[in-house]
């Protein structure tokens, strides 16, 4: 069995060798595929991981029916805080909403002349740990006894989900599609190794040689072309991806890009592999074929 294996994968390695041409253009169509395949995994749960925090940061906007204490505003904090749903709850009192409202707009507008007094009311800023439960929250806030509106807006939450669904659901079907595509592109390129020893392979059934002896040297081939190629691809996916990375991060600071080394490195083991399994099939489906059109 063993010196069965060796043979094998010995005859895999000659065969690369020889085919020296051959095998630097698979692994090079691997490689790019896989490199297209992972940079894509990386953008769909980039893309997600800014949709979710985005949804995340749909707050709600509680405002006081009249002026409140100290005591009086942080009751009412607690009674928000304990929500469920809720992840933080924020006082603003009037005096400091209007201090920074005139900081802000102090130089394009002469509040003096407009308003007499502080309009503004005491403002809870309510932070979400979920915004599907938005709605829900509003209600409950809105039945606090010194709260007379709650600011929601429900057609931005249902919007966030409805894109984070369509994220999901678009990028599966996208990546299924380029496996698909990477699978055939795979299976072509080691056909072209297959037919060059067309008249090696047609001797082997002369002489005897069973369908599964002819066919693991060329499954192996494609396994250690699938190893070949997603190797390289995952090295120029990590440095690349590390690099845009900082540059993004420098260029836009406000969007959280998605920086778990451990998801990351799941997408990495992902890319390794689909590409001993795409290069495995390819090695199987191109010898098979083969062996079909000479009965």
């Amino acid at each position: 069995m063993l010196s069965t294996l060796t043979f094998f994968i010995s005859e895999s390695f000659i065969s690369l060798r020889r085919n020296g041409l051959m095998t630097m253009v698979a692994v090079g169509t691997i490689t790019v595929s896989l490199c297209i395949f992972g940079f894509f995994l990386l953008s769909i749960i980039n893309m997600s991981n800014i949709v979710s925090n985005l949804g995340t940061k749909v707050d709600l906007v509680a405002y006081a029916s009249q002026p409140l204490t100290d005591t009086e505003a942080e009751n009412v904090r607690l009674q928000i805080s304990r929500i469920d749903g809720v992840k933080e709850a924020k006082w603003i009192s009037k005096d400091k909403a209007w201090k920074d409202f005139k900081e802000e707009f102090s130089d394009r507008l002469k509040l003096e002349e407009i308003v007499d007094s502080n309009p503004l009311p005491d403002t809870f800023f309510v932070k979400m740990l979920n915004p599907e439960l938005s709605a829900k929250v509003s209600k409950e806030i809105a039945r606090i006894s010194l709260i007379e509106e709650v600011g929601f807006n429900p057609n931005l939450v249902d919007k966030i989900e409805t894109l984070v669904e369509a994220f999901r659901i678009g990028g599966l079907m996208l990546v299924f599609l380029l496996s698909l595509a990477t699978l055939l592109i795979v299976v072509n390129t080691i056909r072209l190794t297959v037919l060059a020893r067309e008249t090696e392979i047609v001797i082997m059934r002369l002489v005897g040689a069973t369908r599964s002896f002819i066919r693991w040297p060329f499954i192996i081939e494609g396994i250690i072309l699938g190893m070949l190629g997603s190797g390289i691809s995952i090295v120029i996916i990590k440095f690349t991806y590390e690099a845009i990375i900082v540059r993004l991060q420098n260029a836009l600071p406000f969007v959280t890009l998605f920086t778990n080394h451990f998801w990351i490195g799941c997408v990495y083991f992902l890319v390794a592999i689909v590409g001993v399994l795409l290069g495995m099939l390819g090695g199987y489906i191109s010898v098979n074929k083969q062996l079909k059109e000479e009965n």
